[in-house]
């Protein structure tokens, strides 16, 4: 007995505090810069200028505590329940579907209703996806043409069944991120090159008429200023008026009639109120996180384990990385929101849990770092 517990005091102790200080840094950075964005709409609408820092500040409490806790739980159990998982994601991306218990807004049908709670699946469901590749190519030989279909096939069906929600955007960032994961694990690079040149008309062919209209609207965003580029154009302001030094966080009340500015556009709120300096320092973190976490994976000795881990930050990055350029205007315009930044329940519980198996895969390898 005393012995467990001495061997559990040991591997608390083997925990990578600087990287667990980082992602609680971006955590707390996100939070502040929510209620800068949040506090005036709140006020008009809810009355209460803290309505949404309070509800994002529950699924921070929840998160952290499921970090923490995932940061103990060996990750190996994972490689155990992968298929069950996977299949239980697809359920949940198919349910969106099912009248009463899908949820539908704008036009798309992205959450499912759960006691009260909203859940959109597609954030769960490409942890599924690093789960699966990440057993399928730990476990005998990577080249195999059977494994590579079975791997190509089932990153198309969850980028398939997300398109038809529809959330093009995350589709897209699933087969990208899942793609250089694929690449890193020895899948054929110019069997990806073809899919991809293949699948760029099918992609243009089946989009949607809103779609192609946010594609117009990125080509010549001024044209269509007063329609489909509003968004993008208030977005432009934002970063003209924060200038280097910015305005002060909250100064910007009505924020140029920018909207979805605590979830897809917040970097906006950031360029307003912290200017250059807050862009290039929040960057900056992010980097940071991802570079120190490859770093240490790269030492990692158990393959299953240094797949796992960077398939999370391969997700994590992909998904930043177009959202910074979505919003700066280098990207259309894809629904994609900032991670661990953005107001979003799903999301942040989501990458929260999958950073504290990332930390239970260093500190089980810490021997070998």
């Amino acid at each position: 007995m005393k012995q467990t517990f001495n061997n559990a005091v040991a591997l608390y102790k083997k925990t990578d505090y600087f990287l667990f200080f980082l992602i609680l840094l971006l955590v707390g950075v996100g939070l502040n810069i929510l209620l800068a964005s949040t506090s005036y709409e709140a006020t008009v609408s809810y009355g209460d200028p803290y309505y949404f820092i309070k509800k994002q500040s529950i699924f921070v409490l929840i998160g952290s505590v499921v970090l923490i806790s995932f940061s103990q739980i060996s990750y190996k159990i994972w490689e155990k329940i992968t298929w069950p998982y996977f299949g239980i994601s697809i359920l949940l991306l198919i349910l969106v579907f099912i009248p009463g218990i899908g949820r539908e807004a704008g036009g798309a049908h992205r959450w499912i209703t759960v006691a009260g709670f909203s859940i959109q699946p597609s954030d769960p469901v490409r942890f599924g996806i690093v789960l699966v590749l990440a057993r399928m190519y730990t476990h005998g030989d990577s080249s195999g043409l059977l494994k590579n279909f079975l791997a190509f096939f089932f990153i198309l069906i969850i980028a398939f069944l997300i398109k038809k929600e529809p959330d093009l955007g995350t589709s897209i960032q699933t087969v990208l991120f899942s793609g250089i994961l694929l690449i890193m694990a020895g899948y054929p690079v110019y069997v990806l090159m073809i899919s991809g040149v293949l699948g760029i008309p099918v992609i243009l062919l089946t989009m949607s008429s809103y779609q192609l209209e946010r594609i117009r609207a990125f080509l010549d965003p001024y044209k269509y200023r007063f329609e489909t580029a509003f968004q993008l154009i208030a977005s432009y302001k934002s970063f003209l008026s924060g200038g280097f030094w910015g305005q002060g966080l909250g100064e910007g009340l009505k924020r140029h009639n920018l909207q979805a500015r605590h979830t897809d556009f917040i970097l906006a709120i950031v360029a307003e109120d912290l200017g250059t300096i807050g862009i290039v320092g929040l960057l900056m973190l992010y980097m940071t996180i991802c570079l120190y976490s490859l770093m240490k994976l790269m030492k990692v000795e158990d393959s299953y384990g240094r797949l796992l881990g960077t398939g999370i930050i391969l997700l994590f990055i992909v998904q930043a990385i177009m959202n910074v350029a979505v919003v700066m205007g280098l990207l259309p315009t894809t629904g994609l929101n900032l991670p661990l930044v953005s107001y979003g329940g799903t999301s942040i519980l989501s990458f929260l849990a999958m950073f504290g198996i990332l930390l239970n895969i260093l500190k089980e390898n810490q021997k070998t770092i």
